[in-house]
């Protein structure tokens, strides 16, 4: 597996030349940055019957807390998204293994978020002790 960095914007976008869609052409991906709702991964393809114009961009779900692109062992672009719907210990994890790749933009969220997800679940696991 290999981060990728830097890519949040279609200028700065990952870009693979010899894209197999039908034909042959080109794909973009990049990570966008919404502080209101969060990360998610944005893809455009071109299209060669219109001389290799960009199409419209497809965006995926976004993740509240983080977002990272990298490359599987295919070579292939992946992501991987942090939201509420994790336990403290895995948001520790998901921070140790993708957290240098999240946009400069989200780093304080995701630094917070996680250490109030650990300090969540204790105080929880301290609570059902007790009782």
């Amino acid at each position: 597996m290999q981060l990728l960095f830097g890519h949040v914007s279609p200028e700065t976008a990952y870009t693979v030349a010899y894209y197999p869609y039908v034909l042959r052409c080109s794909i973009r991906y990049w990570l966008e940055h919404n502080p209101k709702h969060g990360f998610r991964l944005v893809s455009q393809t071109t299209n060669p019957k219109r001389g290799n114009v960009w199409n419209k961009p497809k965006a995926s779900t976004y993740c509240r807390f983080g977002g990272a692109m990298y490359l599987d062992e295919s070579d292939h672009v992946q992501w991987s998204g942090l939201s509420e719907y994790c336990s403290g210990a895995e948001a520790v994890e998901w921070q140790k293994k993708f957290g240098a790749a999240v946009p400069e933009s989200g780093h304080e969220m995701l630094d917070k978020w996680v250490a109030a997800k650990v300090a969540y679940d204790a105080n929880r696991k301290r609570k059902d002790e007790t009782a």
